[in-house]
């Protein structure tokens, strides 16, 4: 039975593992258009190198058994791979200055391969690499920790902490296509870190990490 990766290292090797093995098998040239869940980091060339959740997920793969395994009756299951992996990566909101570049980059390296990106595409980026500056670079447990439940307050509903703002309250405004400068400026409460906070408690809950579309 096919083990997740226990690292960090692990994971990007089979990045770089599946970069290589991509250039000279059809076979994952072909399905490459059908992932979803991307993961990315910067090599040292400054390159963004990606491989899809079900290869980077898990330890010893292969090309062989990436394409016997990650079909929709395959054993390999994206949802428990990206929790592993959420561990080291966190999802890049696709109207973001990353997340544009990013977009640009997978498009790049799939057109490479013959391929255009899934139209629900997701990308996760390695956690190191993101500017400490902005609120991403910090561990999903110290965003987590800004989500508070109490019986008191929306009746236990997970609401940002110190305020009355559900999750959900956040999610819902952010799929009707409100920015994150949208609701700092309406809510002056809300820190930047919140709304990431938000997300990531989200993916979590639903096992999946969720990128809004622009």
């Amino acid at each position: 039975m096919s083990r997740f990766v226990s690292s960090v290292e692990e994971a990007l090797s089979n990045i770089i593992g599946y970069g290589r093995a991509a250039g000279s098998n059809e076979g994952l040239r072909e399905r490459a258009g059908y992932a979803r869940s991307w993961y990315a980091y910067r090599d040292a060339s400054g390159t963004w190198q990606f491989g899809p959740s079900k290869f980077v997920g898990y330890q010893s793969v292969s090309a062989e058994d990436y394409l016997s395994e990650a079909g929709a009756d395959g054993e390999r299951d994206g949802r428990q791979t990206e929790r592993v992996l959420s561990e080291w990566f966190v999802p890049v909101e696709s109207g973001t200055r990353l997340g544009r570049e990013l977009a640009d980059a997978l498009r790049s390296f799939l057109a490479g391969l013959g391929q255009v990106p899934n139209a629900r595409v997701r990308i996760n980026v390695l956690m190191s690499q993101i500017d400490p500056s902005t609120s991403l670079a910090k561990t999903s447990a110290d965003m987590l920790s800004r989500i508070t439940s109490d019986p008191r307050i929306c009746g236990g509903r997970p609401c940002i902490k110190g305020t009355r703002m559900r999750v959900a309250d956040v999610l819902e405004a952010l799929a009707h296509g409100a920015t994150r400068q949208e609701l700092l400026r309406d809510f002056d409460y809300l820190a930047d870190d919140d709304i990431t906070a938000a997300l990531i408690y989200a993916a979590r809950v639903s096992d999946h990490r969720v990128i809004r579309v622009a």
